[in-house]
């Protein structure tokens, strides 16, 4: 009795389908240079994403996590998940707003110091990511990263819960 083939792929497409794909691409493009900066800012105990979250408490001031969830652009279950390591280590402070299902978050004064060094090192990593990759390349592709976002970023905000925005990306417009 023959065996019954299972239907596949051919090789060439698959191969195509990930040279070609700006997800699979830009996914490999980002833990490259999440690698780079985890490296550098792992003396200080802090990864890339969460240097990212001090700077943007520093820039937003004391700030709701919703909002602060808007900046960075994740959802508030994912920034919880990042920002309790950071208030158990005493670098940022949550605390109640007028509504108290409101929380605030702030930069402690440890964590303001933290992120002194901190932007030290960024500053280091980010000037060899800019020779590594060649001169005015890494300001090309932030400007192209940064067009590339606002034109295809959805139009919803992180008041919307995680399960609402995966069923309104699946939604067929």
């Amino acid at each position: 009795m023959p065996v019954k083939q299972t239907p596949e792929l051919k090789l060439g497409l698959a191969r195509q389908a990930v040279s070609a794909c700006a997800c699979f691409n830009l996914r490999r493009a980002s833990r490259a240079v999440t690698m780079i900066y985890d490296a550098a800012l792992a003396p200080l105990q802090l990864s890339s994403g969460q240097f990212t979250l001090l700077v943007s408490v520093r820039i937003k001031g004391e700030t709701s996590l919703l909002q602060l969830a808007d900046m960075v652009w994740t959802d508030r279950s994912v920034l919880s998940r990042t920002v309790r390591p950071l208030e158990d280590r005493g670098l940022l402070r949550i605390v109640p707003g007028r509504d108290r299902r409101i929380r605030k978050v702030t930069l402690s004064p440890a964590g303001q110091r933290l992120l002194l060094k901190a932007y030290a090192v960024w500053q280091n990593t980010q000037a060899r990511l800019a020779r590594r990759l060649g001169p005015g390349r890494l300001e090309r592709l932030l400007g192209t990263l940064d067009q590339s976002r606002q034109n295809i970023q959805p139009k919803f905000s992180s008041q919307r819960s995680g399960a609402r925005r995966k069923r309104a990306l699946r939604r067929p417009r």
